[in-house]
């Protein structure tokens, strides 16, 4: 007897080829995963990983085929494409498809699963390992894996399952330690608060992690960590206050070298995720009533500053 649900294929189809995408796709591969990737434009990836040790391994990807139908896909796109990305991948997911996705903020699920078939499954994935791109170019991406983490997953809707899928282990292998859980919202909560201080600072000063733990910013984060709290009380995911602050300036310290992914967008001209990340507290302070105005305000410098 198995307490595992048996899948067709244990082919990984990951979306997109961004760090945590690419990340996924390198670390399935050791552990002998059979990893596809989609594109928007489908075509074969070369990527030189570079592991927590040091080593450099060389990686290869080819494009998932047209006419295959995809029965789990590790979907890590930014929060503000996800939505369009699921529609656009749909004619390639099999009725009882496994989506998994992987996003910073909050504020696509509700949308996301209005575009699902009744037999498929939603899962959230939040992880705390660290990567990013180190070079791009046409046909091969450097991604350097720059620290290690954890990872919080669980079925997200209606159609949620409490047995263990068979290819949690290959996930737990390729992004652990890696913990299941029934509601995954307090730990999106959770990496929310870290994520809406440390981001939108971090890129409107365009400073790495560790200078948010000089005295300028002190007040700041102070101010923003209080208000953080009080929504969080308000929609029924209270923080422990010490507890989370201590997470806070340990993440400021352990990442002190690193360029958050705002300031990383920030830098090469991309979109970010602010409107996922401060403009959604900022959407759930106005529904309960409240009034942040020092989120307020770092929303409007990052705005004024053109991202």
């Amino acid at each position: 007897m198995t307490n595992s649900i048996q899948q067709n294929s244990a082919d990984w189809l990951v979306v997109g080829k961004g760090a945590i995408g690419l990340l996924s796709a390198c670390r399935l591969q050791q552990q002998g995963e059979r990893v596809q990737l989609w594109l928007r434009q489908p075509a074969a990836l070369k990527v030189a990983f570079t592991a927590l040790e040091g080593s450099v391994q060389q990686h290869q990807f080819a494009p998932w085929p047209k006419d295959k139908a995809a029965k789990l896909a590790l979907i890590a796109v930014k929060a503000y494409d996800a939505l369009d990305c699921i529609r656009q991948l749909q004619p390639q997911l099999a009725e009882d498809a496994s989506l998994i996705l992987s996003h910073n903020g909050l504020g696509t699920l509700a949308s996301i699963q209005a575009e699902l078939k009744p037999k498929q499954q939603l899962w959230f994935l939040t992880t705390t390992h660290g990567a990013y791109i180190k070079a791009d170019k046409a046909a091969t991406r450097q991604v350097v894996h720059s620290g290690g983490g954890n990872s919080i997953l669980a079925a997200i809707g209606p159609n949620a399952i409490h047995q263990e899928p068979d290819w949690q282990r290959a996930l737990a292998k390729a992004l652990g330690p890696l913990q299941r859980v029934t509601d995954i919202q307090p730990f999106l909560w959770q990496k929310l608060l870290i994520n809406c201080l440390i981001n939108p600072l971090t890129a409107l000063h365009q400073v790495p992690n560790g200078a948010l733990a000089s005295p300028r910013f002190a007040a700041e984060l102070d101010g923003l960590f209080n208000e953080f709290c009080l929504l969080a009380a308000a929609v029924g995911y209270p923080q422990d206050q010490a507890a989370a602050w201590q997470q806070l300036q340990q993440v400021i310290q352990r990442t002190a070298s690193n360029r958050s992914s705002m300031l990383q967008d920030r830098l090469a001209g991309r979109r970010t995720e602010l409107a996922f990340i401060t403009g959604f507290v900022l959407r759930e302070a106005e529904r309960c009533g409240l009034v942040l105005p020092k989120h307020q305000q770092l929303y409007q410098q990052c705005q004024d500053a053109g991202f």
